[in-house]
């Protein structure tokens, strides 16, 4: 019974893991408040927030979750971030991504080899009330503005842009799936990165700034806390934070990590970016995401470019993942179902060092071994 129970557990287990991308859910028309121990607003976000998540604030100081009171998440303080050393690997690390990409038969990146940066947008209805006149609009939001302007900024910068105006709606649990087949899409064009764009759904202060006197929004990055790429789009995203204090301090708002995948699981350099709010013009928006790019164009192009590897390959750590994971799960319902494989397995070991140790006596009894003084 025990045994059933555990093959159960683990057949189930690999089911759902295996399943469809979780949709990672927001609010409508609701936004969660994260407030530190000194009732100080951190962050206010349409994202759906929970224990665990954390959240980098615009002066680098790193906040997580401890507990939810209605739409309020009581945060406490972790630690101040040094960006400065984001996307610097130590030495083992660097080794193994050698091993990796020869052992997966990648090539080496030409330092003249020109590659896309890709745009794509989930929620394919997000809009900006003061401009598109509503907060969203089917299959064809303000959103794809957005990404428009930010797209010509890097075109002006002689940069290859894909920019992908598949529509995913309706803006549902499902939409992080629709739009999967589209990235998976783009990544065969070998982007050196992939960008999914969408706004927020908070007050309006949350994201207003002006820079040289101009009205411009606020970005904030999402890096989602439950995919096997984690570290690298982490650090990605802390090199594009980085590379934009330097040049606007305070544009990026912040990076929220949340629970969820946001199809990060497909690719080490794919990043979720929130440009302004409904709340906010859709010019607003515009401007700050040209801003954006024009400040982060170095980390977005230059990113994949002389890495080991370079293209990013839809799969390859998560195809290592399923294989070992099922190879492991194979070898323990193999040691539960033949009870007795395991100790019938020890019994021989045993019998086997036995006979090796007659065998090495010579025949007339002596030991033979060259290390013996006699």
């Amino acid at each position: 019974m025990r045994q059933r129970a555990i093959i159960l557990f683990i057949l189930a287990f690999w089911l759902g893991a295996a399943g469809p991308a979780r949709a990672e859910e927001e609010l409508v028309e609701r936004y969660y408040t994260m407030i530190d121990d000194r009732g100080k607003v951190i962050c206010r976000t349409a994202h759906r927030v929970t224990p665990g998540d954390e959240y980098l604030a615009a002066d680098n100081r790193l906040y997580r979750v401890e507990r939810l009171e209605g739409e309020t998440a009581r945060v406490r303080f972790v630690r101040r971030a040094r960006l400065g050393l984001a996307g610097v690997k130590p030495a083992w690390k660097a080794w193994f991504s050698a091993l990796w990409a020869v052992w997966a038969g990648k090539r080496q990146v030409q330092a003249d080899e020109k590659r896309p940066i890709a745009i794509f947008h989930t929620h394919s209805d997000e809009s900006y009330v003061p401009t598109d006149g509503k907060s969203s609009i089917k299959a064809g939001g303000g959103i794809y503005k957005v990404g428009s302007a930010m797209a010509q900024k890097l075109r002006e910068q002689e940069i290859e842009v894909i920019h992908d105006k598949t529509p995913h709606d309706p803006h549902d649990a499902m939409s992080y799936e629709r739009s999967r087949r589209t990235a998976a899409k783009l990544l065969e064009k070998r982007p050196v990165c992939l960008i999914d764009i969408h706004r927020d759904a908070v007050p309006r202060d949350e994201y207003a700034e002006s820079i040289n006197n101009t009205e411009v929004t606020k970005v904030q990055l999402v890096v989602g806390r439950q995919n096997p790429n984690r570290s690298a789009n982490e650090a990605f995203a802390k090199q594009i934070k980085a590379a934009v204090d330097k040049k606007y301090p305070g544009l990026i708002k912040g990076i929220f990590y949340g629970k969820g995948k946001y199809n990060q699981d497909l690719a080490p350099r794919l990043i979720l970016l929130e440009v302004g709010s409904h709340t906010n013009s859709r010019e607003a928006a515009e401007r700050g995401a040209a801003i954006f790019a024009a400040a982060a164009r170095d980390v977005l192009y230059n990113a994949g470019r002389g890495a080991v590897g370079g293209p990013m390959r839809r799969g390859s750590y998560t195809a290592l993942f399923w294989l070992l994971g099922i190879a492991a799960a194979g070898v323990v319902l193999f040691l539960l179902l033949n009870g007795g494989a395991l100790s019938r397995l020890g019994g021989n070991l045993k019998q086997e060092f036995a006979g090796v140790g007659v065998e090495d006596r010579s025949d007339d009894g002596s030991d033979s071994s060259p290390d013996d003084p006699g």
